[in-house]
């Protein structure tokens, strides 16, 4: 089921951005051939490759789109499936879709498009907490909005309550299933409770 989420997926994005379906998953096989691949103003991108799988960023005007992995079977399958027979219910693709696991991105890849993120990342800022109060409640709540860094770019985390303390500057962290959002015009990944942040290598004190 995952896989044919996944080319339930591809179908989405070729019918929002009027991208002829066929034609589209035909480029992904090119991308895994020859690395990089075009259709129409989408470009795809196979950007690793191991003997079974690969994970493909596809972009249109240097906007990344998603990022995906998909298994070499998926691939060729791909190029095979008889699209008229694939059942197609726009609102019960799309619930499948938002259940669709984050992979591991670099900070530059994300923007508005993606919504669900692992990232591994360091902390480079991280202001002293302050107190806010939730609009679905008086119980005041301690936030940090703190700053991550990669080799690609920078993003704001906030912090809230227990996860202030979790981290330092200098750590390098992992986040799973992060969520991105904009908030006052800026992009932001925050851990919920779908989400786990870890420190996997900690700032010498």
């Amino acid at each position: 089921m995952p896989e044919m989420t996944r080319l339930w997926y591809l179908i989405w994005i070729s019918k929002k951005y009027n991208i002829e379906t066929r034609k589209f998953f035909e480029s992904f096989l090119d991308a895994w051939t020859h690395e990089k691949s075009s259709c129409k103003d989408m470009g795809i991108e196979c950007r690793q490759k191991t003997e079974d799988d690969g994970v493909f960023l596809v972009t249109q005007n240097q906007k990344v789109v998603t990022q995906l992995r998909l298994t070499k079977a998926t691939l060729k399958h791909m190029t095979e499936i008889d699209l008229e027979k694939i059942p197609w219910k726009e609102s019960d693709v799309v619930s499948k879709i938002n259940k669709l696991k984050p992979i591991d991105v670099k900070i530059k890849d994300v923007n508005s498009e993606v919504k669900w993120v692992n990232l591994k990342a360091k902390v480079v800022e991280k202001p002293i907490a302050r107190t806010v109060y939730s609009r679905f409640g008086n119980n005041p709540l301690g936030l940090s909005t703190s700053t991550i860094s990669d080799d690609t770019g920078s993003i704001k985390m906030p912090l809230w309550n227990n996860q202030i303390n979790m981290v330092s500057i200098g750590d390098t962290i992992q986040i799973e299933n992060g969520r991105i959002r904009i908030f006052r015009g800026e992009l932001q990944v925050s851990v919920g409770k779908a989400g786990k942040l870890k420190v996997i290598k900690a700032q010498p004190k």
